[in-house]
């Protein structure tokens, strides 16, 4: 499961501010795509099922906020002060392109493997 950058407007905004603190971050750019099944299960398991499907995810400016600053490209990759100026400005990003409560679009994928 993951935010549709290309896809929400806010996701996408929230998404170019983490780029602009942590540019060599790994997690943007998310599309809908099928769940990737690790070569060490394909030699005991085969792909039976997989569906792909999008939902809305209802945030508030505070749980989405505090959503985007877990990510690894903030949270994790920040120093304090960084993490509180990318607070800051993503805070007020937010404030214009946001009202109070919305949701953000994301898929969800599944796989279902059965046992050879």
């Amino acid at each position: 499961m993951a935010w549709l950058p290309f896809e929400d407007k806010i996701a996408g905004a929230s998404e170019k501010l983490v780029l602009k603190y942590s540019p060599n971050w790994s997690g943007a750019g998310e599309t809908i795509h099928q769940i990737d099944i690790p070569d060490c299960y394909k030699e005991n398991f085969e792909l039976v099922h997989h569906e792909e499907f999008t939902v809305r995810i209802p945030f508030t400016h505070e749980s989405w906020n505090g959503r985007m600053k877990a990510c690894r490209g903030i949270g994790a990759s920040l120093t304090e002060k960084e993490i509180s100026m990318w607070e800051q400005e993503h805070r007020t990003l937010l404030e214009h392109i946001a009202p109070n409560e919305f949701d953000i679009l994301h898929y969800g994928a599944i796989a279902e493997l059965k046992k050879r």
